[in-house]
């Protein structure tokens, strides 16, 4: 998954985080993840801070191609009250095994404006 950058304003919930989950297969070549039969979750924390934003959850995700791994996220107002610089990472589950998307956090950046506040000017306040 190359980095992917979702901006929204504080309290936006209207507009979901869609995502393409792929993988490198033998060959190295990036390919989408077949979802069938798969419980995927989300969570995202706060990237100046490590705390969590929104805990693992399947709540608000939706598989919308399985074959293709199109998935989204429909965040709930808890989920974007506050500005600032967030990492998203998909959690996908067969039986006891899993896998997050993407491997670096860093790779899904949701950042969250506020009337005040940029989601950048708001990271660097974080940071101190």
């Amino acid at each position: 998954m190359t980095q992917q950058t979702h901006r929204r304003r504080v309290g936006d919930t209207r507009t979901v985080l869609p995502v393409a989950l792929v993988q490198p297969n033998t060959s190295g070549v990036l390919t989408a993840v077949d979802l069938t039969g798969l419980t995927v979750a989300f969570k995202m924390l706060n990237a100046a801070t490590g705390a969590t934003e929104i805990a693992l959850t399947s709540t608000g995700v939706t598989v919308t191609t399985a074959a293709s791994g199109q998935v989204q996220y429909d965040f709930s107002g808890a989920g974007v009250d506050t500005a600032g610089v967030y990492w998203g990472t998909f959690v996908v589950t067969q039986s006891t095994e899993t896998d997050s998307f993407p491997v670096r956090m860093q790779d899904l950046r949701i950042l969250i404006d506020s009337d005040t506040q940029t989601a950048e000017e708001a990271y660097q306040a974080a940071l101190g």
